[in-house]
């Protein structure tokens, strides 16, 4: 797993590879949130985005499961 972020700019830094990308949300089931956060598989089949908090929530020892999902909405629309 490949993780993408910049802890020290942020959103600023990493909007032109959520454009590029498509990520315009948190993929977690009910987050609408703005990513802060790309993971993607490493052979890249598999590629989304999180925001701060679970981004955060995920980043102990063991990790955590999501549901994700994948639709139209765009967090930085609104």
């Amino acid at each position: 797993m490949t993780i993408i972020r910049d802890p020290e700019l942020g959103i600023v830094t990493m909007l032109p590879l959520f454009m590029d990308w498509n990520i315009r949300r948190c993929n977690v089931k009910d987050c609408r949130t703005k990513p802060t956060t790309i993971i993607s598989e490493p052979d890249q089949k598999l590629i989304f985005g999180l925001c701060e908090e679970h981004f955060q929530q995920g980043n102990v020892p063991g990790g955590c499961t999501y549901n994700l999902e994948f639709d139209n909405f765009d967090a930085f629309a609104q």
